[in-house]
């Protein structure tokens, strides 16, 4: 039992090292991202540890991915051969992205870019297309929140979705980070820091504040959601301070 449990640790740690070996110089947004090695790796691994049936597989690559640093690269490896739900477990925004600071953001959205690739069923193309839209708005610490913020609402606004409810963790994600930029706004009018205060709502004119007068059934604007989470916003995006006088 001992030598069949060292083996199975020394496939393991070989699997860790291959995929690392193939994929640590790319991300899985990036065009060529080498998909179909890593697959080959985690197929040759489920093949050398025996016949499993699909919850103990689920659970073998779960523990490999779980371990591995670069969890993007590790779930592009695996998704194509787990199932459904036992991908999104691993996708737990509240798990995966810290509040408030941010932190695992854009480890996040690479890994849903990386399960799409391999199951379309986990993460839909639109869930996908989201997340590689957001990549550049994704950071960590001071000011992530209105980054993202800033990113979430141009992609909506580009978006045909008539709300959010098909994306979740981005209608998650609205709110946490509205709320929080909302915080940091009123702590530099608090302290009157008001270049520091200028600067991060610059954006916010770019707004489109006109909503029509009716809309269908289910259908929510993005200024609907602002108006919920951050109900300042139309302040802010009105201001326009004397530059000098700041």
């Amino acid at each position: 039992r001992t030598k069949m449990v060292l083996l199975r640790k020394k496939k393991s740690e070989a699997w860790h090292l291959q995929i690392d070996s193939v994929g640590s110089a790319s991300r899985p947004s990036k065009p060529k991202f080498p998909y179909a090695a890593l697959q080959q790796y985690t197929d040759y691994y489920i093949k050398k540890i025996g016949k499993l049936s699909t919850p103990e597989t689920d659970i073998k690559l779960a523990i490999l991915i779980q371990n591995h640093d670069a969890r993007d690269i590790a779930i592009a490896a695996c998704a194509h051969v787990m199932s459904p739900g036992a991908i999104k477990a691993l996708l737990n925004l509240e798990l995966c992205v810290a509040p408030a600071t941010y932190y695992g953001l854009e480890m996040f959205l690479e890994s849903l870019i990386a399960a799409n690739s391999g199951n379309r069923t986990a993460i839909s193309n639109l869930e996908a297309q989201w997340a590689r839209d957001l990549i550049p708005y994704a950071s960590h610490g001071i000011g992530a929140g209105g980054k993202l913020l800033e990113g979430l609402c141009n992609t909506l606004s580009k978006s045909h979705i008539p709300n959010m409810n098909v994306i979740p963790d981005f209608a998650v994600l609205m709110q946490r980070s509205a709320r929080d930029f909302a915080s940091q706004l009123e702590g530099f009018r608090i302290r009157c820091a008001w270049p520091a205060a200028h600067l991060s709502v610059s954006w916010l004119t770019t707004i489109k504040q006109s909503s029509p007068a009716t809309t269908p059934p289910g259908n929510i604007q993005l200024e609907h959601i602002l108006d919920a989470q951050f109900p300042t916003w139309r302040i802010w995006a009105n201001w326009r301070p004397s530059l000098d006088r700041l």
